[in-house]
C-alpha cells in the first residue's frame, strides 16, 4: 500500500480554494490575488524560509508588473491528512509560523480530513483566531470552528445544533452528520467563503 504523502488531500483543498478565489466566493478575490502551492516565506526568526501547504495573498497592485512589493494579506491554510488525533502542540505550531510569516497581516486555516481535534486544540485555536476546518471523507466540509469573543461554548446554538453535538463533529474521528449537512461554523457561517470574510474583518 502507498505511503499517504498528504498530496491528494492538499489537491482537493487547493481545488476548493481554487473554485471559490475564481467564483468571487473567497474574500481575497481577484484582482490581483496568488493561490500559491507549497510557498516559501522567509523568517528572521528561523533565517530561513516557512514552507507552508498552500497560501492565497492579495496584493494592492499588480505583483506582476512589480516583483517587490509584499501581499496585503496572506491566507495560509494547513492540511492535516492523517488519521490520528489532532493535538494542541500542532495548532501552536501553525500559529508560531503565522506569526513568523506575519503576524499583522497572516490569517491561518487548518484543515483535516480523516483525523480529528483535540478540544485543547479547539481552545487554543479560539483563542488565537484560527479556523479549523473538517472535510469529511465524502468530500463535504461539515464543520468548522474559528475566531470567536464567547468566552465559553456554553449556550451556543447554530442552527438549530446544540455547541455539543458540533464540537463532536470537530473532535471525534468517526462522527457523521445525520441530515446530509455540508458547512457548520459556531458562529454561522454557512460557506467557506463566509468564513474567510469572518477572518478578514
Amino acid at each position: 500500500m502507498a505511503k499517504n504523502t498528504g498530496k491528494n488531500f492538499e489537491d482537493t483543498v487547493y481545488g476548493i480554494i481554487e473554485n471559490l478565489v475564481k467564483s468571487n466566493q473567497f474574500m481575497l478575490s481577484e484582482p490581483y490575488v496568488k493561490i500559491l502551492r507549497k510557498p516559501k516565506y522567509y523568517s528572521k526568526d528561523r533565517e530561513a524560509n516557512i514552507i507552508c501547504d498552500i497560501s492565497v495573498e492579495k496584493y494592492m497592485e499588480d505583483p506582476d508588473r512589480n516583483s517587490s512589493l509584499r501581499p496585503a494579506i496572506i491566507v495560509v491554510i494547513e492540511c492535516k491528512d492523517y488519521a490520528g488525533s489532532i493535538p494542541v502542540d500542532d495548532v501552536e505550531e501553525f500559529h508560531t509560523k503565522l506569526q513568523q510569516i506575519g503576524a499583522d497581516n497572516t490569517k491561518g486555516i487548518m484543515i483535516t480530513h480523516a483525523g480529528s481535534f483535540q478540544k485543547s486544540a479547539l481552545t487554543f485555536a479560539r483563542s488565537k483566531g484560527i479556523a479549523l476546518a473538517r472535510l469529511l471523507p465524502d468530500d463535504q466540509v461539515s464543520y468548522i470552528l474559528h475566531m470567536m469573543h464567547h468566552l465559553s461554548y456554553s449556550n451556543l446554538s447554530v442552527g438549530g445544533r446544540t455547541a455539543t453535538e458540533i464540537i463532536r463533529a470537530l473532535t471525534e474521528k468517526d462522527y457523521r452528520s445525520t441530515e446530509g449537512e455540508r458547512f457548520y461554523s459556531l458562529t454561522g457561517e454557512s460557506s467557506l467563503g463566509k468564513l474567510i470574510c469572518s477572518l478578514l474583518t
